[in-house]
């Protein structure tokens, strides 16, 4: 097998993606943009005081010619007072609503740059990671048919290739499940919490048997939640890779009751991590810091929070600390 992922290394030659940028060109059109808009800002902002100064001035110059035309002083004075106050007004809310249009035209810029580079990052970590199960499974066909793994010996390592398959296929059922939930709502609908957990971890025992998956749902498996099919499973499914590649050993599948929420704990006894960082795993392209090289995009519990956020649930994680196992919990929305 080590030649044979000896081989897969070179395998597979992949050109360096087209929309990739350096970090610091990226650093400094983001920085350009971000100071025209405050260019914008602050030339708006001098073309209003101008025009608020040339507009009183003019006021200014008309009641001083009213005055010396012999107009009552009094009258005038209150027109005057009017005139000056209705400008400041007229100023201001223009100014106002100049700024916040200006405001929100570089917030939707920032959102979709935003946007962009993290469609750019997944795209290149997908790319990145799409090309390991690739080249491992040429390069087992390749063996097989140039003779160098005899048929007969073929049976572990054609269920590693198997293995790199199913990854390959969670990958890109996990990216078009994001995809779909994003671009239109998530259409739920209301079961039992087992139906959503039972036919997944019965796939999960099927196709990786060397895994060690304990239910216990208890009361909570009866109670009815809102949910899709599709995300749950990805959900999970993510969570139990996560579980195998961090923990190893028994992974347990538990729930709870609570007010608003069943949570779904998945529970391994593995790595952990510092309490603090929690939050950190779910950022895209974030790993587990066990000190080992680990496969795998960052994605996973990036995608899997967006979409327990889609059908209205939620997912976090905790951890005692290193080396002490790690939980995560999936709350679903109840149905009353």
């Amino acid at each position: 097998m080590e030649r044979i992922l000896r081989r897969a290394a070179v395998a597979v030659r992949w050109p360096r993606l087209p929309f990739r940028r350096s970090p610091s060109l990226a650093r400094a059109r983001l920085v350009w943009w971000n100071l025209s808009f405050f260019v914008a800002f602050a030339l708006l902002g001098l073309l209003g005081a101008w025009w608020t100064i040339l507009i009183t001035r003019l006021v200014n110059q008309n009641y001083a010619l009213a005055l010396s035309l012999g107009g009552a002083a009094q009258h005038l004075t209150e027109e005057h007072a009017r005139q000056r106050l209705m400008i400041l007004g007229e100023s201001a809310t223009l100014l106002s609503l100049a700024l916040s249009l200006i405001f929100l035209a570089w917030r939707q810029a920032q959102r979709e740059r935003t946007q962009i580079r993290r469609l750019e990052g997944m795209l290149a970590a997908s790319t990145h990671e799409l090309k390991t199960p690739v080249a491992a499974v040429r390069s087992l066909l390749e063996s097989l048919e140039t003779g160098v793994l005899p048929p007969e010996r073929a049976g572990p390592y054609l269920i590693r290739g198997l293995e790199a398959c199913s990854r390959l296929e969670h990958l890109i059922e996990s990216i078009l499940t994001y995809q779909a939930a994003v671009a239109r709502p998530t259409a739920c609908s209301v079961m039992p919490t087992d139906h959503w957990v039972l036919p997944v971890v019965q796939h999960r025992r099927e196709t990786m048997t060397s895994e060690n998956i304990k239910v216990d749902l208890g009361e909570a498996g009866k109670i009815l939640v809102s949910a899709a099919a599709d995300p749950v499973r990805v959900i999970l499914e993510n969570l139990l890779d996560n579980a195998q590649k961090y923990g190893g050993g028994e992974v347990k599948i538990s729930a709870e009751i609570q007010e608003h929420w069943v949570e779904l704990q998945v529970q391994d006894q593995g790595s952990g991590f510092p309490p603090e960082e929690a939050e950190l795993l779910f950022e895209p392209y974030q790993r587990g810091q066990s000190g080992q090289p680990r496969h795998g995009t960052g994605l996973g519990l990036y995608l899997a929070r967006s979409l327990a956020r889609a059908m209205g649930g939620e997912l976090r994680a905790s951890s005692p600390g290193v080396g002490k196992g790690a939980t995560f919990h999936l709350r679903l929305l109840r149905e009353r």
